[in-house]
């Protein structure tokens, strides 16, 4: 356990927790746009962060120290930039420009890590020549996230200096409003702002996509198609602390997930029977959502999918970066349901903040974005969301299960009857969860009939584990005494005694 870490990862709990503003005021897919536009670059610096600690350890000196410090300075600045598309899209608004000279920040942080390290490491050559290839990826990004920056400044220094007189008078109603709303409780500051009604720009937020999509395609092309074929993944990489990271990636599904259940508890409650009945259903199925999460991964560094092979591994970690999303989209989805039934609320007393936030929307361009949606279309877009978002994660963690055993292992498997019967239950199961939209919009049977879906899927998941071990057996661990009864999400150390670490494992 480090401490260091788990400090390092509440920053990642804040920029989730931001991130679901984004999807709440624009479930669509202008709103998923910037989802993973301003997600993809925090959650890659995450992945970065974490393969750099498994192969490598730095110095316990006060410049290192001081870099750390840097580091989260400029991850802290990325994540508190995250805004809602209204602002991020608005060229009069200097989020976007903020949010881009942060991740630039992050990115050259990064090259000096890698340059450090073909300087001074004392390990194998391939830690050198990797990390210069790793700094071709940092160049790839910092060139991207450098036109955001350019192209996000250039406008909003334009849209200021064009009108400042109608500028001030914009931002003076911005400032009654958000007054108002924190006066009658109504919703964060930041989701209550005036906007010019001006044309949105995008390009941004796509080059911030692009910056950190294309090292990702990059890398995983050369995995499966480069790296065995020409020698490249003995040349160019070195070993990973599999056990390390195994308990980062706990560590990191176990923050989102506690990211979705803060977003349900801080929802104000009606007492009504319809939100009673969607907040214990959303309760139960997070709950549910992280022991089948343990229960599908690995808990032996021998049984890991970057163990296995290259392409398992790196099968694995595309996979991670997809199912991250999907966590996220769904806790969302679950605060948007709840929130749904203040609005109803509002609307059926007609009281004082519904009077309030009526009057804004309909004076302010935009002044809320869920203002944007009528009660009818509000509810198909979020369910819409959740069963897309929720099937994705039940299928993340079936893809995820096939890189663990390999691809030879599951097809002998579905070659048996069994395996067919197994298959075909977890394909209805994945069809049903994507598919409750087409049935009923409401927020308390969508969730009630996905939380059924989550119970299916968790009744599959045994049965497919009785006839699994019946054909294979249990895994053949060189480890004698471990005890395999136990609570999913409990990973137990399999380290191999120092005096016995091959020179290989060595971390450089």
């Amino acid at each position: 356990l480090n401490w260091g870490d788990l400090f390092f990862d509440l920053f990642y709990v804040a920029a989730a927790l931001n991130l679901s503003y984004v999807l709440f005021y624009s479930p669509s897919a202008e709103g998923f746009l910037y989802f993973t536009g301003l997600f993809g670059p925090i959650l890659l610096e995450w992945f970065q962060r974490t393969f750099f600690d498994a192969r490598f350890v730095w110095d316990e000196d006060p410049f290192h120290k001081m870099f750390e410090v840097l580091h989260l300075v400029a991850l802290a600045s990325a994540v508190v930039h995250i805004r809602p598309v209204s602002k991020m899209s608005d060229p009069t608004n200097r989020e976007m420009f903020d949010f881009s000279l942060a991740v630039i920040g992050l990115a050259l942080l990064n090259m000096y890590r890698s340059i450090e390290v073909m300087l001074t490491v004392d390990g194998e050559d391939a830690a050198r020549r990797g990390e210069r290839r790793q700094l071709i990826d940092y160049f790839i990004q910092l060139a991207f996230y450098v036109a955001a920056a350019v192209k996000s400044g250039i406008s909003y220094v334009g849209s200021t200096s064009a009108d400042e007189t109608t500028d001030y008078g914009n931002r003076g109603l911005e400032s009654l409003t958000n007054a108002c709303s924190r006066m009658l409780n109504l919703a964060p500051e930041r989701d209550l702002a005036a906007e010019v009604d001006v044309e949105k720009d995008h390009i941004p937020i796509i080059l911030c996509v692009c910056g950190w999509s294309i090292p990702v395609v990059l890398f995983l092309f050369r995995s499966f198609f480069l790296e065995k074929k020409f020698g490249w993944h003995k040349k160019y990489n070195v070993p990973k602390n599999i056990e390390f990271l195994i308990h980062r990636y706990g560590e990191l599904v176990m923050l989102l997930l506690g990211e979705s259940v803060l977003s349900i508890l801080i929802v104000p409650s009606i007492n009504t029977p319809e939100y009673h009945v969607t907040f214990y259903a959303a309760i139960v199925s997070i709950v549910l959502l992280q022991y089948c999460h343990y229960k599908y991964q690995p808990h032996s560094p021998r049984e890991h999918a970057c163990r296995r092979s290259l392409r398992g591994g790196v099968t694995h970690y595309a996979l991670m970066i997809v199912y991250c999303h999907a966590l996220v989209v769904v806790g969302t989805a679950y605060k948007m349901f709840l929130t749904t039934y203040e609005v109803e609320d509002s609307l059926k007393n007609k009281d004082l903040r519904h009077l309030v936030t009526t009057l804004m929307s309909r004076n302010l361009a935009g002044a809320a974005d869920k203002t944007k949606f009528t009660t009818f279309e509000h509810k198909v877009a979020v369910a819409d969301m959740f069963c897309i978002s929720m099937a994705i994660v039940w299928l993340c963690l079936e893809l995820m299960w096939i890189s663990h055993v390999g691809r030879a292992k599951y097809w002998a498997f579905l070659k048996t009857k069994p395996g067919v019967f197994c298959d075909v239950l977890r394909t209805i199961g994945l069809f049903l969860m994507g598919t409750i939209s087409f049935y009923t919009i409401e927020p308390e049977w969508v969730t009630l009939i996905a939380l059924l879906g989550i119970c299916f899927e968790i009744v599959t998941t045994v049965i497919t584990d009785y006839f699994w071990h019946k054909q294979f057996g249990d895994f053949e661990d060189d480890d004698d005494g471990h005890d395999d009864e136990h609570w999913p999400n409990v990973t137990e150390p399999d380290s191999v005694p120092n005096e016995h670490v091959d020179e290989h494992d060595d971390q450089a």
